[in-house]
């Protein structure tokens, strides 16, 4: 049974070259001593490596390249083996930073390759059952990975096994999982245009490359084409070759060829030698890469390119030479058009003229001309013989059909060409949504989440009037991932007061004890909620509106904030508000948002972009400090503030900044759905588990991990319509919601 090697490469550059650069570098010999030593092939990533670097790194690639080509056969050692020894010394002193490569050379289904840094290559090998298992090379030879190319292994391919060559970079958007299903499941050709569309659809500043290898059966290859030189048993010949041949083998055999002299009985070095010096037929090969070059017969003939260059240059400069010539003939051409239809333009316009104003009394005259010409014109029309005017009538006919043919053609390619498109779109949409849904296998939410938004995206591009069927299809499918990657539960809130009565506008929340307190920024009235007695009652605060409002862990008053500045503290066993002290560090502030943990009240100041910490002092609260230290983190737009230890602001772009000890931690939300727009009101504390999130546009209550991973989001049916306030009793399991002057409770 014959066999082709395929090799299919994926490429995708990023935005920053600087920031992430990946060299990808296939190439194919030309000569018949040059094809025996095989494909080889390069797969590096530096990241963080300026021009200098980058260009470096490819001169080496290619000194490797042409070395290896150049390299006289040894029995003892592969050449791939020396020209690496001689790189090493030469370029000992100018290592690279943060480069992760795999350089290596491909015969058949023979494979040499060597490593540093820490890319990614896997073997997907076929057991005995039929299913696949994994292996990665780099991990199995890791230990010495720390030096340029320090280490080489050599191994064979066998049928129906692959090997995945790639940047590192590729881990964090594919799991090796994920990556044995895509790889063992589809052609190899499918399976790089699959993770290139994936990784193509990012669009951030990281490059990817890397290449699918795979031996598959060619049917069209005659049994007798060429007879293969059987492969070498015994020593660590056998212990190498052997590498991906069985199950068995699989795991355990990969070793470095770190000491090449072996030593060997005479009669098969005999044998090896044979083996070099007979020719070996090349086996077919299937290549599909951009970056695939055919490596050029090498000769040291300076004359003979002088002659060459001699040669070439008088073909160009006689070329540009008639190019130029035939350019300006056909500038002076469109000049006399252009001139001769400008001068016929300029006569009638004249004439026209002429004719509107009377100039000279020549306007008679003209029309008179005209009269005859039009005159001469039917007369001759008349008198034109039947065979002419039969003619004319035939060319007309012709010209119109020729053009509605034109517009018959032309309107059938458009059809043609948006069915095209449209069954292209039907396609990338089964691909996405095959993705979604080995992701949610895989329980990898925010690939699942990726993939169905891009699937959303190509179902807008598709004309549903026309694929209404498929749309709807569509739609059901990618609602039903989507349904399990929100983690979205509808409940039916509790109605616990209508406060419409009031004729208050109430817009925020806080609980002390066991009374909810409703307030509004327009108005002094304050509505407590008793949760025991069910009972409500109203007090004038004798403060007109009020911005925020927190309550300490002991729940013995609440600070009130008002005038985007004041202070005044609500003791819940009088109900009495008096004034508290308070200061600020800057003379011009605007506080937004207020908290109070471990006694210390924390202010919220977007006009300085600024978070103050007050001490807790006997006539209200000591003197602002500034408490953040990384002035990196933009909190102007902030309209939230809570803690845990750690502290979070809400911003009314929808992020949230976790800040500790004054500097900027990172904290990304995974797996949301839709995105969050605002954070209208955001609230945890030390003891509690989640981080709870009011999302006011899209009317739902986001729970998140304190990670940023989503855990849950609660949503009605339609019920609230802008909710604003926010209290949750995390211990009991519920929370209470403030929507248009109306008190919710919902079960959490």
């Amino acid at each position: 049974m014959e066999y082709k090697l395929q090799l299919h490469e994926f490429f995708i550059e990023g935005g920053n070259r600087e920031k992430s650069h990946v060299l990808l570098h296939i190439t194919e010999p030309s000569t018949a001593s040059e094809k025996q030593k095989g494909y080889f092939f390069a797969v590096c990533e530096l990241n963080q490596g300026d021009t200098k670097e980058i260009v470096r790194l490819q001169n080496i690639v290619d000194e490797i390249e042409e070395r290896y080509y150049e390299a006289p056969e040894n029995i003892n050692e592969h050449s791939l083996e020396t020209v690496l020894k001689k790189i090493n010394r030469e370029h000992q002193d100018e290592q690279i930073e943060d480069l992760h490569c795999v350089l290596g050379v491909i015969c058949n289904e023979n494979i040499v390759f060597s490593f540093c840094g820490h890319p990614k290559m896997l073997l997907f090998y076929q057991t005995k059952d039929g299913l696949h298992k994994k292996m990665d090379l780099i991990n199995e030879n890791e230990d010495a990975n720390t030096d340029l190319f320090s280490q080489i292994v050599e191994g064979k391919i066998t049928p129906n096994d692959y090997l995945f060559i790639a940047t590192p970079q590729l881990k964090e958007y594919f799991t090796d999982d994920r990556l044995q299903k895509i790889i063992t499941t589809r052609p190899a050709r499918q399976s790089a245009a699959h993770i290139e569309k994936v990784l193509s659809d990012i669009h951030n500043e990281i490059s990817f490359g890397g290449l699918v290898v795979h031996l598959k059966e060619d049917t069209n290859l005659s049994q007798t084409a060429f007879k293969r030189k059987p492969f070498l048993k015994g020593g660590s010949v056998k212990s190498l070759n052997n590498l991906f041949a069985t199950e068995k083998n699989t795991a355990n055999t990969l070793s470095p060829s770190m000491f090449p002299k072996l030593n060997r009985p005479k009669d098969q070095e005999n044998d090896m030698e044979e083996t070099v010096n007979e020719y070996r037929p090349t086996m077919p090969t299937e290549i599909t890469a951009t970056h695939l070059r055919q490596l050029q017969p090498r000769t040291n003939s300076q004359p003979q390119n002088t002659d060459n260059f001699k040669k070439y240059f008088l073909l160009f400069v006689t070329g540009v030479w008639t190019t130029l010539k035939f350019i300006a003939k056909i500038l002076y051409l469109i000049v006399i058009i252009i001139f001769k239809i400008i001068v016929e333009i300029g006569n009638k316009l004249l004439l026209l003229f002429f004719v509107t104003t009377n100039y000279q009394n020549r306007r008679r005259n003209i029309i008179e001309t005209w009269i005859k010409q039009w005159q001469s014109f039917t007369v001759y029309l008349k008198t034109m013989p039947k065979t002419t005017k039969i003619m004319f009538g035939l060319i007309g006919l012709v010209i119109v059909i020729f053009i509605g043919s034109i517009i018959v053609i032309r309107s059938r390619q458009a059809e043609l060409a948006q069915e095209q498109k449209s069954q292209e779109i039907i396609r990338q949409i089964s691909i996405h949504k095959d993705a979604a849904d080995s992701a949610l296998i895989f329980k990898d939410n925010t690939a699942a989440l990726t993939e169905a938004k891009t699937v959303k995206q190509f179902i807008a591009e598709l004309n549903c009037k026309t694929y209404k069927k498929q749309c709807d299809d569509f739609n059901s499918q990618i609602e039903g991932i989507l349904s399990q990657v929100r983690k979205e539960t509808v409940v039916e809130p509790q109605l616990l007061y209508d406060f419409v009565q009031n004729k208050i506008n109430l817009n925020q929340l806080i609980r002390i004890n066991n009374q909810i307190l409703a307030f509004s920024n327009s108005s002094s009235d304050i509505m407590i909620y008793d949760l025991l007695t069910k009972q409500t009652r109203t007090i004038d605060s004798k403060i007109n509106g009020f911005n925020d409002a927190a309550v300490p862990k002991e729940n013995d008053y609440v600070a009130f904030l008002y005038n985007n500045k004041d202070i005044a503290v609500y003791n819940p066993k009088d109900s009495t508000f008096t004034g508290a002290e308070i200061s600020y560090p800057n003379q011009s502030v605007k506080i937004d948002s207020l908290i109070v943990y471990n006694r210390r009240l924390y202010t919220l100041d977007i006009q300085n972009g600024q978070i103050y910490k007050h001490e807790n002092i006997k006539t209200g609260f000591g003197p602002g400090k500034d408490w953040l230290k990384d002035l990196s983190v933009d909190i102007k737009n902030g309209i939230s503030l809570t803690t845990d230890g750690d502290m979070f602001v809400g911003l009314n772009n929808g992020r949230i900044e976790k800040i500790t000890a004054g500097v900027k931690q990172p904290f990304v939300i995974s797996g949301l759905d839709p995105e969050l727009k605002s954070a209208n009101k955001i609230w945890t504390y030390t003891d509690k588990q989640y981080l709870y999130i009011l999302d006011s546009d899209n009317k739902r209550l986001i729970i998140l991990q304190k990670d940023g991973n989503l855990s849950g989001q609660i949503t009605t049916n339609n019920i609230w319509k802008h909710p604003t306030g926010l209290v949750v009793d995390e211990t009991n399991k519920r929370a209470f919601i403030l929507d248009s002057n109306k008190l919710w409770e919902i079960n959490l």
